[in-house]
């Protein structure tokens, strides 16, 4: 997912083109799986926290944290059938890497809004 999302970082993709993106990415990984609770939420973890590694080291948009995110929950919310019964843990492991990342970066409140706001998507 890092990867993927360098690429569109590079090729200069608005957010909502980043969101649609990761979210296709997601459902696609959803539907190949037989996954569970779990793989859901270590999929949205890696996503989330994937985004929040390009902010760390490449200093990329805040914006990105945000629009992954979303994506990611949507794809969980959205994709239907068992997984949506997994939205609590998805949205739990894309809360605890976005309270990691406020943590580090404590000078900066937009992390800590934006980790209490994975909360109501």
């Amino acid at each position: 997912m890092t990867a993927e999302l360098l690429w569109l970082l590079r090729a200069g993709v608005p957010a909502r083109g980043v969101r649609l993106t990761v979210r296709e990415l997601l459902v696609a990984r959803i539907v190949h799986g037989p996954l569970g609770a779990g793989d859901v939420s270590n999929v949205v973890e890696a996503t989330v926290r994937a985004a929040c590694r390009l902010v760390r080291e490449l200093d990329a948009p805040d914006v990105l944290v945000e629009a992954v995110c979303r994506a990611a929950l949507e794809a969980v919310r959205g994709h239907g059938g068992e997984s949506t019964r997994w939205l609590p843990d998805a949205t739990s492991a894309a809360y605890v890497v976005l309270d990691e990342l406020a943590r580090e970066r404590a000078e900066e409140p937009i992390w800590r809004q934006l980790a209490r706001r994975v909360e109501h998507w």
